[in-house]
């Protein structure tokens, strides 16, 4: 006779849902990506403008897309590198620009840069080296401070 005071003690899951665990294969290892070229310092100079970012995560800078030479439906590649977003054309890239001069800059991409709706963007177009650099405005006012912090201290 069972004892109605204690649990049942039945073993159908185990029976029906197989252990994965002991043949779970080992984690896939992440490519690595050639690292980007950034711009020459002592190469041509760079073309500044500024704009801000759109609500699809798009920025438009139609003078430097056309100082580079790209049109609309031009493929890129695009990497992050020291806090700033780097582009530059590949036939095989993921991204395009749109009909509207504007290039759409991923969510992931924006958060590690610390790229947020609202402030402005500096754009620096490479033309030779064919980049379009994008940088958070609060990191070029670090770099801009540093900067007058040297020039203030060679001064006094």
């Amino acid at each position: 006779m069972a004892d109605l005071r204690s649990p049942p003690r039945e073993r159908l899951i185990a029976a029906l849902v197989p252990d994965t665990a002991a043949r779970r294969p080992p984690p896939a290892r992440l490519p690595t990506l050639p690292a980007s070229p950034l711009p020459d310092r002592t190469g041509p100079e760079l073309l500044i403008e500024t704009s801000r970012i759109d609500r699809a995560g798009r920025v438009h800078a139609r003078a430097l897309l056309r100082a580079l030479g790209w049109q609309p439906g031009q493929r890129l590649a695009l990497d992050t590198v020291g806090g700033m977003i780097v582009l530059a054309p590949d036939e095989l890239g993921w991204y395009r620009i749109d009909g509207r001069c504007g290039v759409t800059l991923p969510a992931a991409a924006r958060r590690m840069c610390g790229i947020d709706p609202g402030p402005p963007l500096v754009l620096a177009a490479a033309v030779a080296d064919q980049l379009l650099v994008v940088h958070p405005v609060g990191t070029v006012a670090r770099l801009l401070a540093g900067h007058y912090r040297d020039l203030i201290g060679a001064r006094a």
